[in-house]
């Protein structure tokens, strides 16, 4: 039955979108902050504004992708933006548009990608909607998880005359929404790009205006289509010559990108990978510790595989897991917990830290010969370098590139002053969240 209070320029159901909507989080030091918002287009292929991602480009380690109705984090593998992306004199940025490579797993994996139609025409005070996870619901939580948030606006209008790429709306959407998907009723149509008031060569001194890309955008990044509708054939009534010219060698140009662009697909070809990531949990958010409080690391991986959890600082390298005396091997769903470093209790320092997880599909003895330190086996110390440990991961990646999985991230940071009073904290009081 269909429904009778559906709104328009909302899909049918918003909450079926969510578990392909992500926040995008850069790390600094112990800080994480949501700065854009990205979304499924095609299995492990994501969509954001390119102004999001541009200055990450070659320090892609520095991003991870979360989504937030799982709770569940991805490294980005690599990196494009639009091939027209571009800074203008007058601030503004064309072609604000780029897509992200990520292994994805589990529910993401699963999830669909968004419903996408191109040569679909907006028009002006048409009602759209975003639907993305927004910075202020606070979806670093883990207690519960949020459902997206749909807000309704209309489209504006082109931007320029004869620009039907960039267009303006007035959905009331903040700093960190650039990326969202921008929805009519049934596919996403356009995606938001950020505010006009602080571009001056538009002369829109109001945050009521905003500006957003045309979804057909995406043809140059060599994504395609997949909610095809029925479209109107021919031109339509009253065409002019001139743009008959110019709608035809658009297509011509379209054409020619899409040969182009066939490498570009080919080379995000999907993979299905041989190890799947882990979850992490920690005793406490990351930026809520003080100086020497215990620190408690909860992990699951979600296939079988080796472990190796280390910490790099300092140009110092410690092996926090496996623990002496126990094995890497860890089958998929079984928890494991690190709570000592040798035969201390770890604390928080001040210090910022990496921590590497290495998982591996089969055990390798370049590890297994990384003896701890002699006289420091006591903080698991080991006798190479940050240098050494990253070349021998590469060496193995090189020898076996489905057969390994390297996840880099911070590790917490003491941003409080040592407590007078120090709680203790045993296994049964952090209990971690199952996704």
């Amino acid at each position: 039955m269909e429904n009778q209070h559906k709104t328009r320029g909302v899909p049918e159901n918003p909450d079926v979108f969510s578990a392909s909507l992500a926040n995008i989080i850069r790390h600094e030091g112990d800080k994480e902050t949501i700065i854009g918002q990205a979304w499924k287009a095609a299995p492990n292929l994501l969509v954001t504004c390119g102004h999001v991602v541009e200055p990450f480009l070659k320090s892609t380690s520095e991003l991870q992708i979360r989504f937030p109705s799982s709770g569940n984090r991805y490294p980005v593998r690599e990196i494009r933006t639009h091939p027209n992306f571009a800074r203008g004199a007058d601030q503004l940025v064309i072609f604000d548009m780029a897509i992200i490579l990520v292994d994805l797993s589990g529910v993401e994996r699963e999830a669909h990608a968004l419903p996408i139609s191109f040569d679909k025409p907006l028009r002006n005070f048409q009602p759209l909607s975003a639907i993305r996870y927004p910075a202020h619901l606070g979806q670093y939580s883990s207690v519960s998880a949020p459902a997206p948030l749909a807000q309704l606006g209309r489209m504006l209008g082109e931007l320029r005359r004869d620009d039907k790429f960039h267009i303006l709306h007035d959905l009331a959407l903040s700093p960190g929404d650039s990326g969202a998907p921008i929805f009519d009723d049934t596919s996403v149509v356009a995606m938001h790009c950020g505010d006009t008031a602080s571009l001056p060569g538009l002369n829109l001194p109001t945050t009521s205006i905003r500006l957003a890309l045309w979804v057909d955008a995406l043809r140059d990044l060599g994504v395609e289509e997949n909610l095809k509708l029925a479209k109107v054939k021919g031109p339509r009534k009253g065409t002019s010559p001139l743009v008959a010219y110019v709608l035809s060698a658009v297509v011509l140009f379209l054409i020619s990108g899409a040969v182009l662009a066939k490498p570009l697909v080919d080379s995000w070809s999907v993979v299905n990978p041989q190890i799947l990531p882990l979850t992490v949990e920690f005793n406490k958010p990351m930026n809520e510790y003080a100086e020497e409080d215990p620190l408690q690391i909860t992990f699951h991986p979600r296939s079988d595989t080796y472990v190796y959890l280390f910490e790099t600082g300092d140009n110092k390298v410690k092996m926090l897991y496996p623990i002496p005396g126990t094995e890497a091997w860890v089958k998929a769903g079984q928890l494991r917990t690190v709570d000592h470093m040798g035969s201390y209790p770890m604390a928080v320092g001040k210090d910022p830290s990496k921590f590497h997880w290495v998982l591996l599909n089969s055990d390798d003895s370049q590890f297994n010969e990384l003896d701890r330190q002699k006289g420091n086996s006591n903080i698991g110390l080991l006798k190479i370098e940050t240098d050494q440990l990253l070349e021998k991961i590469e060496r193995i990646r090189r020898k076996s590139p489905g057969g390994i999985l390297h996840l880099e991230m911070d590790g917490p940071v003491a941003t409080k002053p040592k407590a007078t009073a120090e709680p203790t904290i045993s296994s049964e009081t952090f209990k971690p969240v199952e996704h």
